[in-house]
């Protein structure tokens, strides 16, 4: 283990309390230094009387809080108000505006403040920045998140907001917003807060790039969390005359020489897969030089702890030193009976609070996984992970009623302060629905082996997993739980298989086959002669093969051919056995006829869309569907950008969304599925191919920058929100441009694609495990 690695874990207590990081590798830290080619100055207080107010509190002048020396503008508020919004949401949004006389500002593409935060007893703070326009685009978009820029800061210093906004209509502009949120107090925590503004000013810069394939200029795209010995390596650089690259170790001494293989747009393919030889190296083409990267064991080692350290800081009911104390001792689920259970404990789900079992499984599963990869090469990696896993099974068992009720989510977006009976408890409404109950069981089937050690521990997984996966099954059709009807027939095969493998019941093994044929019926088993790609292997929402299934935001795409390589590992000889191997086989064809649409990053595609053809109740919201709700012409528009197959279908790049973007999740999704089948097929080009989505998340993408926080370089700030900017979280992800299909990652920290998210880091630690796992 590299020493710096060891210093942040030797700090942390191995992930008892949260890692530090030198933010020096930071893309924040870079884009702070970058030349200021032209300066507006928005006189705060200077025009304090023509200010604009929003919600609740005061503002004042301020001339002994500034950092300009010109005096500030502070807004002092309560952190909440008498009422708590029935979305438990914050309880209000405080701010500011300055305004604009509808003024075109596209000579300018940054917008730069400085703030300040008084409020004891937090660890961050949200402050909200908004350009506001009214030309034939309006920012922010209503019912949607563009426009809006979130940072959050650590009270009681001075720290800078950067926001460029290549991107951002601003032809009519009417003014500037900054405010804050109110996010409830704990119980430890003021109940009053200050936001200070000064020197607000917008700008012009070299800016980032934002849309489209091409790297940035000066750039080398490759993984930053490194490659183990045996794998293929591969960087990529554009636009380079370099006919040669090479490999120097930590002395500059060169020790590895390759060509660099041209490729289409000029592009330059690096490969240094013949490399192995352990150490720490840069990458160097023409004029153009990387940050150094392990080759070896050390791989995607700090990632792995890093992610263990975002779910830590992510840990409801227990005091995450330096974060929060316990939270929400106030939080209650309750069954349609009229008992209540408490719901504290596992981890808050993303940016807000909130928590879900479904979300909660994936970390499960996730840290099984890696904790199993680890547990000979690694044994204190795998023995924290395990721990960790632990408290999440605890939670998922103990808020289920044992009927087929249990929690399933509830929306968390403030901190209480752990009375029951005040004004800021939460209660959810327990459900039996399908999706969650086969989850849940899949989940604790597959974590009973691991703590056998522990007999009653191990027997309450199994009768959990046992009971949960009947419940689903006696509402998998009546199930009104937003998911699709083959997501959940795939979970349902993955849930019983993963049970017969556990208890060796033949009930198990027969439910699974049952399943597994109505699984297949979802399935486009034969080639379709009529695209353009005759594809075969995907999968449609149900038996009567309604539309394609895609996956927008999340995925349960995981479970599709978990279940089948289950069966054949465990009933090879099983008379359905042929019909399993049918199915895996025509899905490995889809995977691997499709990986080229993507080149050169090799990147899956999200799936094949139908003109005409979606179901909007299954997409989320928030707010009013009438404000900024999907469309069928916006629907049409997104699915045309895609490849055509025919008049009718295409094959998207990235997911048609609306609200809801980014899609690390989706992608890695479905990297475990080809993981799962590369280790059973013994395919070593589909496991290169599966670890490649893992290294476009960590730096191997178009924008050359690693998106999990504090691992690699270039990473930008995250829309971290309550927890802050913890090391390890991963984003939901790269997005698309309206109605664009191709990636699109701009600076402005807003939900979804820059939040920092559980199923994303989830994911990131499966497919770390499986890159450790091999075949």
């Amino acid at each position: 283990m590299y020493q710096p690695l060891l210093d942040q874990l030797k700090e942390s207590r191995y992930i008892r309390r949260s890692m530090k990081v030198d933010e020096s590798d930071s893309a924040y830290e870079r884009w702070r230094k970058k030349p200021v080619l032209k300066s507006r100055e928005l006189l705060l207080c200077e025009n304090f009387d023509s200010l604009i107010q929003k919600g609740p509190g005061t503002i004042h002048r301020d001339f002994t809080n500034t950092i300009s020396g010109k005096g500030s503008v502070r807004l002092d508020t309560p952190t909440s108000t008498a009422v708590k919004r029935p979305n438990n949401r914050r309880y209000d949004e405080p701010g500011i505006l300055f305004p604009l006389q509808h003024e075109n500002l596209y000579e300018y593409n940054r917008i730069s403040l400085w703030v300040y935060v008084n409020s004891p007893g937090f660890s961050s703070q949200f402050v909200l920045v908004a350009l506001h326009n009214e030309g034939e685009h309006i920012m922010p978009v209503p019912g949607r998140f563009e426009g809006t820029h979130h940072a959050d800061m650590t009270p009681g210093r001075w720290t800078q907001i950067i926001w460029e906004l290549p991107d951002i209509y601003r032809d009519n502009v009417t003014g500037i917003s900054v405010g804050t949120f109110l996010p409830g107090s704990p119980m430890n925590a003021s109940d009053s807060m200050s936001l200070y503004i000064d020197d607000l000013r917008i700008e012009s810069v070299e800016p980032e790039k934002s849309r489209g394939w091409d790297l940035p200029a000066g750039s080398i795209a490759y993984c930053h969390s490194g490659y183990l010995s045996n794998a293929r390596k591969q960087a990529l650089v554009q636009g380079s005359h370099a006919e040669t690259f090479s490999l120097a170790d930590d002395k500059g001494e060169t020790v590895y020489t390759g060509k660099v293989t041209a490729c289409e747009n000029g592009f330059g393919l690096l490969d240094f897969s013949g490399f192995q030889t352990p150490g720490f190296y840069t990458i160097a083409a023409g004029e153009l030089t990387s940050k150094a990267i392990p080759i070896g064991p050390d791989a995607f080692l700090a990632a792995a702890w890093k992610s263990l350290n975002f779910f830590f800081t992510e840990r409801c009911g227990f005091e995450v030193p330096e974060l929060h104390i316990e939270c929400h001792l106030d939080t209650f689920c309750k069954h349609p009976d009229g008992r209540t259970i408490p719901i504290h404990g596992g981890w808050h789900d993303a940016g807000d609070l909130s928590q879900s079992i479904d979300k909660t499984a994936d970390v499960i599963v996730a840290m099984l996984d890696l904790g199993d990869a680890t547990r000979e090469t690694q044994p204190d990696l795998s023995d924290r992970v395990l721990e960790e896993a632990r408290w999440g099974l605890n939670w998922a068992m103990r808020t289920r009623f044992g009927d087929g009720y249990r929690h399933t989510s509830l929306t968390k977006g403030i901190w209480t302060k752990n009375y029951r009976g005040d004004k800021d408890d939460m209660t959810g409404e327990a459900k039996n629905t399908a999706i969650h109950n086969y989850t849940a069981a899949y989940t604790c089937a597959y974590g009973a082996p691991f703590y056998k050690w522990d007999r009653n521990f191990y027997d309450w997984c199994v009768k959990c997993a046992s009971e949960d996966f009947f419940f689903a099954e006696e509402t998998i059709v009546s199930s009104n739980d937003n998911s699709l009807m083959s997501e959940r027939i795939a979970a349902a095969v993955s849930a019983a298989a993963m049970l017969y493998r556990v208890t060796g019941e033949t009930r198990f093994l027969d439910a699974a086959a049952n399943r597994a044929r109505q699984l297949a019926q979802c399935q486009q088993l034969e080639r379709r002669t009529d695209f353009s790609l005759p594809l075969h292997g995907y999968f449609y929402e149900d038996r009567d093969k309604t539309r394609p299934i895609s996956f927008y935001h999340r995925s349960y795409e995981h479970f599709f051919m978990m279940g089948f390589i289950l069966l054949l590992e465990g009933a090879p000889d099983h008379p359905d056995a042929g019909l399993w191997r049918q199915c895996v086989d025509a899905y490995t064809d889809y995977i691997k006829e499709t990986a080229h649409v993507m080149e050169p990053y090799g990147i899956l595609p999200a799936g094949i869309y139908e003109l005409g053809n979606t179901d909007y109740s299954k997409m989320s919201h928030e707010g009013s569907k009438d404000i900024g709700g999907p469309t069928i012409e916006e629907y049409n528009a997104q699915v045309k950008n895609g490849i055509k197959l025919n008049e009718n279908t295409y094959l998207r790049r990235f997911p048609v969304s609306y609200q809801f973007r980014g899609f690390h999740a989706t992608l890695l999704s479905k990297a475990k599925n080809v993981f799962t089948l590369a280790r059973f097929l013994g395919d070593r080009e589909l496991y290169d191919l599966a670890a490649r989505q893992l290294e476009y998340v960590l730096g191997f993408n178009p924008f050359a920058m690693s998106t999990m926080y504090g691992e690699g370089y270039d990473y930008p700030p995250l829309y971290g929100g309550f927890a802050g900017q913890p090391v390890g979280a991963v984003p939901v992800g790269f997005e698309t441009f309206e109605n664009e299909d191709e990636p699109y990652m701009p600076m402005q920290n807003n939900c979804t694609y820059k939040e920092v998210w559980v199923c994303s880091t989830a994911r990131v630690m499966w497919s770390i495990a499986e890159v450790y796992k091999g075949i």
